[in-house]
């Protein structure tokens, strides 16, 4: 579907990924980094922010107790040969080996373990929420975000007209693929699972299940604050409620 409504080629589409992985930095990946370096910290109503950084500071706090439950010390973390090996691998086939994006290919302390493992599950669930839920609300109106244009651009002010953008946008087969596949994945699974649930129960011991309770706890009062908020607005913002966001990329 993507290749019938996009502009762009298979190999187009390649090499958009290619730019874009090489623009992608550790700092980028670790919200409340990402906020700073991006001068973002003190803008007003700036919904992605605040609830995500919520939640990045309730998994960092679920992360914490987990590995300081497992993990005694810093020894115990740079001596973890199956840890270092996956880390290794997210380095080495995920980021290709770049060190210039700042990603660790080896963890040394559990400061650095707690940070790294609250990165993974803060991309795999809040910030693929933030990115994938709102894909139709936004694309339904096929002007807000065309998937391919059959002129260039008007290069001139004043020599664009309103037959002029009709013959420039997707006409109406390609826009039907592409809003199909828009309605596909913003689409919620009958069998998901949403950040903090664990059905299969792999965690046995006291400590990992009341740190499971607090987390659980934790994102309810989360569903809760952006709610009231929601209830108040004229333009909600609900891409990152814990009752809509999944524990992974399931699409």
């Amino acid at each position: 579907l993507l290749s019938q409504a996009s502009g762009a080629t298979y190999e187009g589409l390649q090499l958009v990924v290619q730019r874009g992985l090489e623009q992608v930095t550790y700092t980028s990946l670790c919200l409340p980094d990402d906020i700073r370096h991006r001068g973002m910290s003190n803008i007003p109503n700036y919904h992605y922010r605040d609830d995500g950084m919520r939640l990045w500071e309730a998994i960092e706090r679920f992360v914490t107790g987990i590995v300081t439950f497992y993990y005694g010390g810093d020894e115990a973390v740079s001596g973890d040969t199956e840890l270092q090996a996956w880390v290794m691998d997210i380095f080495t086939n995920g980021f290709l080996g770049r060190t210039s994006s700042g990603v660790p290919s080896s963890l040394q302390t559990v400061a650095e373990l707690i940070k790294f493992l609250s990165m993974v599950m803060f991309t795999c669930s809040a910030q693929h929420a933030a990115v994938n839920n709102g894909q139709y609300d936004l694309g339904a109106f096929m002007p807000n975000a065309p998937s391919s244009m059959r002129h260039p651009p008007p290069r001139e002010k004043g020599r664009a007209f309103l037959q002029h953008f009709l013959d420039t946008v997707p006409e109406v087969a390609t826009t039907a693929n592409i809003l199909v596949t828009l309605i596909l994945l913003s689409s919620q699974l009958q069998d998901r699972r949403l950040l903090g649930q664990y059905p299969e129960e792999r965690f046995t011991e006291v400590e990992p299940r009341r740190l499971i309770r607090a987390f659980q706890g934790r994102l309810e009062e989360i569903r809760d604050q952006i709610e009231e908020r929601n209830y108040l607005a004229e333009l909600r913002y609900n891409y990152m409620n814990p009752q809509e966001t999944e524990n992974s990329i399931s699409i």
